[in-house]
């Protein structure tokens, strides 16, 4: 059972409209790819910061998250999932 009213098409490959709040994210990663800073797949990159968001906010709105755990949670899990995607980091998939 999906939470909200069901699940929406998501296409990472496809066309990227205006309205998509992908863009946003894309636009940053592929900027810190130029820069290298990150290293990898723009798509693969964007997805895994989504997934990983997505559970957080999910379990914020479920109310299994109190709002400093949330914060907290937020503030940890992004930059551990860049990390993943930095050169420099030695994760598996950057060798």
């Amino acid at each position: 059972m999906a939470l909200f009213g069901g699940v929406r098409t998501f296409d990472p490959s496809g066309t990227v409209g205006a309205g998509d709040p992908v863009r946003p994210l894309l636009s940053a990663i592929d900027r810190a790819l130029a820069a290298s800073i990150l290293t990898g797949d723009a798509t693969a990159i964007a997805l895994s910061l989504w997934v990983t968001l997505h559970g957080v906010v999910t379990l914020q709105l479920a109310g299994a998250l109190d709002p400093a755990t949330a914060e907290a949670t937020f503030r940890s899990a992004v930059p551990a999932a860049l990390r993943g995607w930095n050169p420099g980091s030695g994760a598996p998939h950057n060798r």
